[in-house]
């Protein structure tokens, strides 16, 4: 239902917006992983086989990456 799609997309935005931040600071895709910032969704992405928390956090984190949230020289954005 709508309440449902809201509730998904707030999520894809909150969680995006943590990597954003982690990436502009110039943490790696591991140290990225290890923040968990998906720890307060995990349940929901616990409820799904197909699709974990660290499976999202890394598509995300790859897409930053390619949408140039980084300088060329590998550091954060200033």
């Amino acid at each position: 239902n709508e309440a449902d799609v809201v509730e998904y997309r707030d999520m894809v935005t909150i969680i995006r917006d943590r990597l954003r931040a982690m990436v502009t600071k110039g943490m790696s895709l591991e140290q990225v992983q290890q923040a968990k910032p998906t720890s307060d969704y995990d349940a929901l992405f616990e409820a799904r086989n197909d699709w974990t928390g660290e499976m999202f956090v890394d598509a995300i984190y790859r897409d930053l990456m390619k949408s140039g949230e980084r300088d060329s020289a590998g550091g954060p954005k200033q």
